[in-house]
């Protein structure tokens, strides 16, 4: 829905009274009688010239008509006996224009090819541009894109010799259309800005409308969503200057795709409620199921209901057009919304009808997406088989078409599968293959990232060019004028240098500005490498401690196990009880090991949900007091909650158990034997204080500076040995600034830390 469709629309088809018939029938049959009857065989004008009255009354017929194919046969027929062969090339195209309403796609194309064959022969260069455009038109509806752009390109060529620009600016619009959908961006824009150029200076505004959204759709999957914008506000000025509805509503929903792209959903759903209207004043189903749809993806992380719902109307919409594609999507919307919530006969019925239109249509991604989708609820339902079934098939459509995401899914739940029905071997391989995709998919993410940088400066260095070069053929035409004028009136010569100077002003200004961008951007690129190579180095440092802690906590509790079975007889009830402490004591940091880096995890990829709720602040801090008042009484650590019970704050309850947590599991970790931790708040405006102080062994300026720092994991161990990871500080700023606030630290050595964070009083 970016984009027009190459073949205009069918109009309503209206049915004609059988008197209206009788009238076709008898002009024809009179210009017929009199053509063959009534003229002499020696003037062919005059027969011309009665051919071409059968032409306007063919041109006048709707190809619905009964009369309409009897008509054409009764002009190639005159035609052809008179060897007028501009009659015949015209009775060929119109055969191929009723094949083509009809959906004969390929005898319409051969219809076509007959005509030029005539019309090269008449040197008709409007009848001939025609013709080669809807070959192809043609070769679009056959999928040969490289014939297409062929046809397209000899229609140019025809068309400018004729001079006919409004048909150039179509030819041209349709070449750019055919290279944005091979994603051949560089030559879309080329020949999408050469039709603009054209069909601006026809004041054409509806072909103007269309290829300005042609252009903001190339820029929008060029991730050069401000050009994108700027194009689509183009489109939507000149369509509701015409008052034509639906190109406003498609306008609207396409700036609203910008919006949602850029994380703006709110902003999104105010266009795409502002396109509805117009979509339903256009009376066009097709494009009210467009703007249903992107209301429904952009509800799917806001309001799960609302999302279904919108997507259900967006189903209805398109079947009533009976526009398979958009259905596959609404189908696809519906489905992972009922699934989400583990209806799985509900969400069983969508993906299969999903499948069914995706065959249908024959499109490998919507195939091996529905495929996946059964495969989940197959496994949902525990039929292992047949969901190792459909995650293979969907697997190999994946590989054929390198469907990154699908496949690394698939390989995902296959490695499920095979671990369940034992198969170790093979669970181990596709569990490989899935890390395998997922770790492509990780550096396309990062690649992208720094492409879609490098292609904005590529784009400023394009324009710049383009600048430059316009400058300087305006240079040479204005040296040329001054050369012609100079003899005839030396002060005209003055005034035009001085225009010239100003110009020349205004575009090196021009020029130092986009300079200056571009430094700008090539600064951020090596701020952006410097990132990732931190984000790398974080992750070395994960892994490493993934596989030293925790292969040292199981390794201890594998030993005591076994201590315990091989010795369970011979071993006093002390020594059990000391052996039964120390596989609790190793399996509480280990959990707490596990949570940390699975919270990370799940903050890092965007999956955290956050619901933030008024929240009594004394009852969570006694909450988490409880749970470690075992770990405090081993080291006789008094711990105090010195918060009132009517203070409150907004924040999601979750995240702040897990930072108050972390802060308390710390101050006791680096606590002497005897010591305490204190918790408390105070109002600051409207932030709430909350700090978590200790008395214990505190820390220097070097160890401060990089406390929280996600990216420079450090940890020393406790007081009485604990061992950590470094990961809760870093866990704990994430989460607090997810929930509005900030974190710090005081410290000095030997006399304990005060971390304090802060949390919005009112939403």
């Amino acid at each position: 829905m970016h984009n027009r469709n190459l073949s205009s629309q069918n109009s309503l088809i209206v049915k004609r009274s059988e008197l209206q018939n009788i009238c076709i029938w008898f002009i024809a049959l009179l210009i017929l009688f009199l053509t063959v009857s009534g003229c002499k065989p020696g003037k062919e004008s005059a027969k011309e010239l009665q051919i071409k009255k059968i032409v306007k009354i063919v041109e006048a017929t709707p190809v619905e008509n009964e009369s309409f194919t009897q008509l054409i046969d009764s002009l190639y027929n005159l035609s052809n006996k008179i060897g007028y062969k501009e009659g015949v090339a015209k009775s060929l195209s119109f055969k191929a224009n009723y094949f083509s309403s009809k959906g004969q796609t390929e005898e319409a194309l051969k219809k076509y090819q007959e005509a030029i064959k005539v019309s090269l022969q008449t040197k008709n260069l409007l009848q001939l541009g025609d013709d080669y455009n809807n070959i192809g038109r043609m070769y679009f509806r056959l999928k040969e894109r490289e014939k297409a752009i062929a046809a397209f390109k000899d229609a140019v060529e025809i068309r400018i010799k004729s001079k006919d620009s409004s048909g150039l600016g179509s030819s041209l619009n349709n070449i750019g259309f055919l290279f944005w959908q091979v994603s051949d961006y560089d030559s879309a824009v080329y020949y999408f800005e050469k039709a603009l150029e054209i069909r601006n200076k026809l004041h054409n505004k509806e072909y103007s409308a269309t290829t300005y959204n042609n252009l903001g759709t190339v820029f929008f999957n060029w991730s050069l969503y401000d050009k994108a914008l700027d194009h689509y506000l183009h489109s939507f000025e000149l369509q509701r200057e015409i008052g034509n509805n639906n190109g406003i509503a498609l306008s609207l929903c396409n700036i609203g795709l910008v919006y949602k792209e850029t994380a703006q959903n709110e902003k999104a759903i105010e266009y795409y409620r502002e396109s509805l209207p117009y979509a339903f004043a256009a009376n066009s189903s097709q494009t009210v199921g467009y703007a249903y749809s992107c209301f429904g993806a952009a509800y799917s992380t806001l309001n799960k209901d609302s999302s279904l719902y919108y997507f259900r109307k967006s189903l209805a919409a398109y079947k009533e057009v009976k526009n398979n594609d958009g259905e596959i999507l609404a189908l696809q919307g519906i489905g992972n919304y009922y699934l989400d919530l583990k209806e799985i006969k509900s969400a069983k019925i969508y993906f299969t009808e999903m499948l069914t239109l995706a065959f249908k249509e024959n499109i490998s991604m919507r195939i091996a997406e529905a495929y996946k989708n059964l495969g989940e609820i197959a496994l949902l339902e525990n039929h292992l088989e047949k969901a190792q079934d459909y995650f293979k098939k969907s697997i190999a459509i994946g590989e054929k078409s390198s469907l990154k995401v699908i496949l690394k899914d698939s390989y995902s739940s296959l490695s499920t599968i095979y671990e369940k029905r034992g198969k170790i071997g093979e669970a181990l391989i596709a569990l490989k293959a899935y890390n395998d995709y997922r770790q492509q998919i990780e550096n396309e993410g990062m690649q992208k990232r720094l492409t879609d940088l490098k292609n904005k400066s590529e784009y400023e260095k394009y324009q710049r060019n383009l600048q430059t070069q316009k400058y300087e053929n305006e240079k040479q035409k204005i040296y040329l004028i001054v050369t012609i004028t100079a003899i005839i009136f030396l002060f005209v010569v003055a005034v035009v240098l001085f225009r010239m100077n100003n110009r020349r002003k205004k575009v090196n200004l021009l020029l130092h500005e986009k300079n200056r961008l571009i430094e700008g951007q090539s600064k951020e690129i090596n701020l952006k490498n410097v990132e990732l190579l931190e984000l790398n180095e974080a992750k070395e440092k994960l892994f490493s401690i993934i596989a030293h802690d925790l292969r040292s906590p199981f390794n201890t509790l594998i030993n005591i196990v076994t201590v315990l079975k091989e010795d369970f007889e011979i071993l006093t009830d002390e020594e059990k009880m000391d052996y039964i402490s120390h596989l609790e004591e190793t399996a509480i940091k280990t959990y707490e090991l596990v949570e940390n880096l699975l919270n990370l995890s799940v903050s890092h990829t965007g999956r955290l949900a956050y619901n933030p709720a008024r929240l009594e602040i004394a009852e969570v801090v006694d909450k988490i007091i409880y749970m470690s008042k075992t770990q405090a009484a081993k080291k006789e650590i008094q711990i105090t909650n010195k918060i009132d019970k009517e203070v409150t704050a907004v924040a999601d309850q979750s995240m702040l158990e897990i930072i108050i947590r972390n802060l308390v599991n710390n101050a006791i970790k680096y606590c002497n034997v005897g010591g305490r931790v204190e918790v408390a708040s105070y109002e600051d405006g409207e932030k709430l204080n909350i700090s978590v102080e200790d008395n214990g062994i505190g820390m220097d300026e070097a160890t401060t500076a990089h406390i929280f720092n996600i990216n420079v994991i450090r940890s020393k161990k406790g007081t009485s040995g604990e061992k950590g990871t470094g990961l809760g500080l870093g866990l704990c700023k994430e989460f607090v600034e997810k929930n509005g606030g900030k974190i710090w630290v005081e410290s000095e050595v030997s006399k304990g830390s005060k971390f304090i964070f802060t949390l919005p009083k009112e939403v």
